[in-house]
């Protein structure tokens, strides 16, 4: 029986992601006053209206892509689900894998801005905003599917 485990993206992210866009949008603000007397006052309101809509784009976007998100993970395949206009489902069976890399950022058992980036020939697949224990246990499945193709194999990657 193969084990298919199932992993979402992690929530807090969306979190972290507001309180940064509400602190660039302060920045940003602060930047805009400063200047204020230097620049003409209709570039200032063009300015702001174009910020303005870039943020609310952003703050309405990436908390739907962070609940599409989702990842299945089995020793044979791994699907990843992502998108926000267009959902799409990509599989990739492991042994086309040749590698792994599981990116942690700085206070991610906090902020959930981790990483898995499957490698494959010609490809990179990507499993953005999970947690540091799914992306430990991600990459420990997908080292073990590529560790025992090696043995059988011989020790190389393609027969």
């Amino acid at each position: 029986m193969i084990q298919v485990t199932r992993y979402r993206a992690c929530k807090r992210t969306v979190f972290w992601f507001f309180l940064y866009a509400f602190g660039l949008e302060a920045a940003f603000k602060y930047g805009l006053r400063a200047v204020s007397g230097i620049l003409p006052q209709t570039a200032l309101i063009i300015a702001d209206m174009v910020w303005a809509a870039m943020l609310i784009t952003a703050v309405t976007v990436f908390p739907i892509y962070v609940l599409v998100a989702r990842y299945e993970v089995s020793p044979q395949q791994v699907k990843l689900r992502k998108g926000f206009f267009i959902i799409t489902d990509q599989y990739v069976p492991t042994a086309s894998v040749m590698s792994v890399t599981t990116v942690k950022t700085p206070l991610s058992v906090l902020t959930g801005f981790n990483f898995v980036v499957l490698n494959s020939v010609g490809a990179k697949s990507i499993m953005p905003f999970v947690t540091r224990k799914q992306a430990n246990q991600i990459t420990k499945v997908v080292n073990e599917a590529i560790k025992q193709r090696l043995e059988k194999s011989g020790g190389q990657l393609w027969k």
